[in-house]
């Protein structure tokens, strides 16, 4: 996969692939003007959309109602600076507890978390 992206001005920048485009810029105190996330932001977004996308797709597999639940995300720095991000999948009454053990190894199956605890290579060229 390739993603194209575009440095426009200030600190606005517009990445494409597969036929999207994702507006990035910086937060007014950044020197950006605040009109969308930050990288950053959509990095720790992503995380969380992934772990949802399993959830919703577990209980695509189950006929279960999906549109009920949240997926929480929340993102700290200990006191090294490493970051932590926590999940918490809010749930229905009604959902069935039989499920909820079951639903977070599902959510653990997100393909962003993986490839991050998996570790990645990166690696910058000028060409």
């Amino acid at each position: 996969m390739e993603i194209k992206i575009k440095i426009n001005e200030g600190f606005k920048l517009e990445a494409q692939m597969n036929g999207h485009t994702i507006k990035s810029d910086q937060a007014k105190e950044s020197g950006g003007t605040g009109t969308a996330p930050n990288p950053f932001e959509y990095f720790l977004a992503s995380t969380g959309l992934c772990v949802a996308h399993y959830v919703n797709a577990f209980c695509k597999q189950r006929d279960i109602d999906a549109s009920r639940i949240t997926v929480l995300e929340n993102i700290n720095r200990d006191a090294q600076g490493k970051i932590n991000i926590n999940f918490t999948i809010q749930t229905p009454s009604d959902f069935p507890d039989k499920y909820k053990e079951a639903v977070i190894k599902a959510a653990s199956g997100c393909a962003v978390k993986k490839a991050i605890q998996e570790g990645i290579n990166f690696e910058v060229n000028v060409g």
